[in-house]
């Protein structure tokens, strides 16, 4: 039953609703009416329905005239309305962060910052929500932020795919943000690519809380011991001590010997990938800095580009 649900989610996730609700029909003979799980099923085969026999909406507004226009808007300002109760909470922990760094690096690299943040989260949102998980909005806090979502059993190919979609589109915000500094030379962009490396690097370390852990749960021993040698050679060519990082964790899951029943291979060539990329965005970024500003290491550099963003 467990395998039927969750191929029923993956084919919800590729568009394929009609073969989706076959399979929960199928999870829904196994279980006794009276049972939650029968009612859970139940609903969600009532959503499939809905989207594959979609109801035609009445025009009220046509019907009624004046009117009708007039109870539109007042729909439409009640939605507004509870949608800013219900998700105050959400935007509440987005503008203080937003406002923080603000304050903190001036309006520019904290707007991107937020920014690069968000399209991180952003990245586990989405595929969570084309697996058909529940997942709630990106919730802030001072040191970042996450994502919280819901799914009992979920396969380690699915949950290594849902990890590592952060790192990519975190990736991808600093691939943007380089090409808005070559296109600009501001210094601002600069550092928020490699900050966009640097963070998306990080959450490659495969443990604790980090993107990399859960999708290590995926990988077998042997492409362990190739990402284990990648990421050793990757931390001398590039000079990068979060690469390093990487290898270390990874020979303590080599230790640990946690090996998935089924490895993925192809989610380790996704992880080596994003490795490869990480690094040398974080390396072209650290030389272009380099050459910015001879006399002062990063630390200082930022300052003197926050110090410019305040005068913008």
């Amino acid at each position: 039953m467990q395998e039927l649900a969750t191929r029923a989610r993956q084919l919800i996730a590729m568009g394929q609703l009609q073969a989706a609700r076959d399979h929960w029909q199928a999870a829904l003979n196994l279980l006794p009416p009276t049972s939650k799980e029968h009612q859970a099923i139940r609903g969600e085969i009532a959503k499939l329905d809905a989207r594959l026999n979609p109801q035609p909406k009445t025009d009220w507004r046509k019907r009624l005239g004046p009117l009708g226009a007039v109870v539109a808007f007042l729909i439409k300002f009640k939605t507004a309305l509870l949608l800013l109760l219900s998700k105050g909470s959400f935007l509440f922990n987005l503008l203080g962060f937003l406002l923080f760094y603000w304050a903190l690096y001036g309006w520019v690299f904290g707007c991107g910052l937020f920014v690069s943040i968000l399209i991180h989260e952003l990245g586990h949102y989405i595929v969570i929500r084309q697996y058909g998980f529940a997942a709630a909005l990106p919730r802030f806090h001072l040191f970042g932020a996450f994502v919280r979502w819901r799914g009992a059993n979920v396969d380690p190919g699915v949950a290594a795919i849902i990890s590592l979609a952060g790192p990519f589109f975190g990736f991808l915000s600093g691939l943007l943000a380089y090409g808005l500094f070559l296109q600009t030379h501001n210094g601002v962009w600069l550092a928020l690519a490699q900050f966009a490396a640097w963070l998306n690097l990080l959450n490659l370390i495969p443990v604790w809380i980090f993107d990399g852990a859960s999708a290590m749960n995926a990988i077998g021993k042997q492409e362990r011991v190739a990402i284990l040698i990648v990421s050793l050679i990757l931390a001398y060519v590039l000079h990068s001590y979060l690469l390093l990082f990487v290898a270390l964790a990874t020979g303590y899951r080599l230790m640990r010997r946690d090996f998935p029943a089924e490895p993925r291979q192809k989610i380790a060539y996704y992880f080596v990938a994003l490795m490869i990329g990480t690094g040398f965005l974080s390396w072209y970024c650290i030389n272009q800095q380099h050459s910015m500003f001879p006399r002062h290491g990063q630390r200082e550099s930022v300052q003197n580009i926050s110090a410019s963003d305040r005068r913008i």
